[in-house]
Parts: C-alpha cells; sequence; structure tokens
C-alpha cells in the first residue's frame, strides 16, 4: 500500500506542477494548485517517516546511514543542481527558449550566487529539488536523535515550529525543514502505536475537505493576518495530516483492486519521477505549449502530465538503471541488480 500511496502521490506532484503561474491565473486552477499543495509533499515525508521507524532497529551505524542517504538524496541534488544552472544559463542566450524562461521568472545567475543558492537552497533557480534537501536533512536528525524525535513534547513542538511560518520566513532550506519535520515524527510515533487510534475513513476525508477548502479558499483570495493567521496554519496542518491518512486509507483499499499495478508502478519509480519530471519536462514543456500551441490548457495539462509520468519511468528503467554509474550519479543507489 505504501507504494500505491507513493504512485498517487506522483501523480498530485506531476500534475502541481503542470499549473504553472500563467495556468494559476484562473481561480479554480489556483484553488487547485494550493489544495493539492496542502497534502501531497507531506505524505511522501510521513511515507518516508515510517519507513524509517519501520526499519530503525536495522539502523546500527548511524554513520553508515548518514553517508548512504547523502550518496542516496545529496548526489542527485548536487548532479541536478549543476545541470538546472548550466541548463538555464545556457537557454536564455536563445531567444526562444529565452522568452519562455523569463515569463517563468528565471534570470541569469553568475557562479559566486549559483554556488551559494545550491548550498543553501536559498533562492534555488530549481524549485522542486528541495525535497530532496529537506528530506536528507529530516533523515539527519532523526538518525542523530531517534528517541527525542519520536516523543509526543517534541510532536508539539515541530507542531509550533509548523505554525510559527504563519510569521516567520526562515532561511533556505530551513523554511522546508521547519514543516517537514512534523510529518515525518508523526509517521514514526503512527507506527509505533500501530494505528490503533484510526479514525474512519468517511470521517478523515470529509475533515480533510473542509479544512483544505478553508485554507485554499483564503490563501487564493486573502489571508487573514494576526492570530487568526496562525489559526489557519492549525487548520493547514489538519488538512495536512488528514489528506495523508486519506490517501493512506486509499491506497489499503485499492491493494486487491483493479488501478494498483499502475500506481505501484508510478510509486516504485516515484524518487525517478521526481527527479527527472521538472523543471523542464513539466514547467518548460508547459511554458512552451501555452506559448506557441493552439491546443486548450486543459489539453496541454492532461498531455504533459501523462509524458512527464511515463518519460522518466521510460528512460530510467531502460537506461540509467541498466547502467551502475548512471543509477549512482542520477538516483544516488545502484538499481542494475535489484528490483524497482
Amino acid at each position: 500500500w505504501i507504494d500505491i500511496a507513493k504512485g498517487i502521490g506522483i501523480i498530485l506532484v506531476v500534475l502541481g506542477h503542470t499549473l504553472v503561474p500563467q495556468v494559476r491565473e484562473t481561480g479554480f486552477a489556483g484553488f487547485l494548485w494550493i489544495f493539492i499543495y496542502n497534502f501531497h509533499m507531506p505524505l511522501f515525508f510521513f511515507l518516508s517517516g515510517y519507513l524509517f521507524e519501520k526499519g530503525l532497529f536495522h539502523y546500527t551505524s548511524k554513520g553508515k546511514f548518514i553517508l548512504g542517504k547523502l550518496r542516496y538524496l545529496m548526489l542527485p541534488y548536487l548532479i541536478f543542481s549543476t545541470f538546472a544552472y548550466l541548463f538555464i544559463g545556457f537557454s536564455l542566450k536563445i531567444p526562444l527558449l529565452a522568452k519562455v524562461l523569463e515569463n517563468g521568472g528565471y534570470t541569469a545567475v553568475d557562479l559566486k550566487d549559483a554556488i551559494l543558492q545550491i548550498v543553501t537552497y536559498n533562492n534555488h533557480i530549481d524549485k522542486h529539488l528541495w525535497f530532496v534537501f529537506s528530506l536528507f536533512i529530516v533523515f539527519l536528525v532523526n538518525i542523530l536523535i531517534p528517541k527525542i524525535m519520536k516523543s509526543k513534547p517534541m510532536l508539539i513542538v515541530l507542531l509550533g515550529l509548523y505554525i510559527s511560518k504563519a510569521y516567520v520566513h526562515y532561511y533556505g532550506i530551513l523554511d522546508y525543514v521547519t514543516s517537514d519535520l512534523l510529518f515525518f515524527s508523526l509517521a514514526r510515533i503512527a507506527f509505533s502505536t500501530g494505528n490503533k487510534k484510526s479514525i474512519n475513513t468517511i470521517v478523515t476525508a470529509v475533515i480533510f475537505v473542509v479544512t483544505n477548502c478553508l485554507y485554499s479558499y483564503f490563501y487564493v483570495t486573502q489571508m487573514p493576518s494576526g492570530v487568526l493567521k496562525g489559526v489557519l496554519y492549525l487548520i493547514r496542518s489538519i488538512s495536512s495530516v488528514t489528506g495523508i491518512m486519506t490517501v493512506c486509507n486509499i491506497s489499503k483499499h485499492l491493494q486487491n483492486k483493479a488501478p494498483q499495478r499502475l500506481l505501484k508502478t508510478l510509486g516504485m519509480y516515484s524518487y525517478d519521477i521526481y527527479l527527472m519530471h521538472a523543471p523542464f519536462l513539466v514547467s518548460g514543456l508547459m511554458g512552451i505549449l501555452l506559448a506557441y500551441s493552439p491546443f486548450p490548457t486543459v489539453i496541454c495539462c492532461v498531455s504533459v502530465l501523462v509524458l512527464g509520468l511515463f518519460i522518466p519511468i521510460v528512460v530510467s528503467k531502460f537506461i540509467i538503471r541498466k547502467i551502475p554509474f548512471l543509477s549512482v550519479l542520477i538516483l544516488g543507489k545502484n538499481y542494475k541488480n535489484s528490483t524497482p
């Protein structure tokens, strides 16, 4: 069911990235975009925390664990970051591509600024790579102080840290980590308790839809200020948690149903898809189609969604995962002798 949940999650990730700023100018697209973003990435941190806790007794060497995550997460982060800066810098010199990139908010970056942005993730040119960097730091914190990060008092602290983002913009990657730690630790506690305090699926789904719609409405209209903004972030955290629960419940229900094979495949390749689909394959292609194609926006979104999901799978399955050097360099792991 975890692979199915990851499959659902990665569909939402790619769909969210098809909703580029030009598309989000319409009310519904803007609402849908923030509705998705309220829970789809917390889902991945929750699933990572769940699997971390499940395998915690295997992690006898913290140093070995950290080195493994450096290779699996930070090596691809550095490779894809470098590629993004070089590709965008080169493309800005081509008039046809420069117009699309400038419409997307991209500008030339000198070497010094590029290095600083990659190291800190502050104003990073490739917006989607935050997940890889943040997940590494979340893993690092949890392996160094595993008992503290799984305690219920710490969960309250992390919730407070999450709500503080209503008022504070943290520097660089810390702006993401301050949110992501909450869902990772929550998953560890959920695994340890064995889901004994489960809530009815329908009740969970209703709470999720209501709270998510409430936050999304204020986001696309006008965010309140003062105490109300903090309350709204608390509501958003409830939306994220119930959204995670809803997807997990649906995934468990689908284990023996027809869609499971496709969703499992997408889930097993979700990391590959995540790394390779953005910004060029999805957001870049959407920008080009919107600027130069005669097709309606909906057709463009659906077409790019399908391409963004399946091109990385094909490339990974038949090229990258077949070549040990490439699989380590691009995906952080040697997949040659393992079944994905």
